[in-house]
């Protein structure tokens, strides 16, 4: 018995692997599908069963138990997805941000750019605070403290210009 469900149990790893890579039910109503909480559904179901049986010993209590784990199962597999899985996902899609997206925008200098050189700039951008490597467009000396337009980015460096003072 304990073999088979070994077996059952690896072939579950594969399949869950091979789904986790290929196909993409993160949400909607297929959530429930995914690899992971049917894991951990099947992990808890079968270890509160296990328990129960352990601890009840009538003719009824078959079905007591197996209502029983289901139940468990499905409750600690539920909290997983709406405690952990889903502000992770929610987290990871607003973390990052479009560097396109970003030209135009206003940024401080936060460390002077000499003449030629690098510095750093800091901006905001989906609500988050960001630093990144800066160089004058033009080559020239900009002060820590001043505004600058982000003009284009070039690999990892964003080439910025003085900011224009309306008066």
């Amino acid at each position: 018995m304990y073999l088979v469900l070994f077996i059952v149990g690896l072939g579950f790893i594969v399949i869950s692997m091979l789904l986790d890579t290929f196909v993409d039910i993160e949400g909607g109503p297929m959530a429930i599908l995914q690899p992971k909480l049917i894991a951990v559904f099947i992990m808890v179901m079968g270890g509160i069963g296990l328990i129960l049986s352990a601890r009840l010993d009538s003719f009824f209590a078959g079905p007591i138990i197996l209502v029983l784990s289901a139940l468990s199962g499905v409750i600690v597999a539920g909290l997983l997805n709406r405690l952990v899985i889903i502000p992770l996902h929610k987290a990871q899609n607003t973390s990052a941000h479009d560097r396109q997206a970003t030209i135009g925008t206003t940024a401080k200098i936060i460390s002077p750019i000499p003449q030629n050189g690098y510095g750093k700039i800091r901006y905001s951008v989906s609500g988050s605070v960001v630093t990144s490597p800066a160089k004058s467009e033009d080559g020239g000396e900009i002060r820590n403290g001043e505004n600058v337009d982000i003009i284009y980015i070039e690999g990892g460096t964003y080439f910025v210009r003085r900011k224009e003072n309306a008066n």
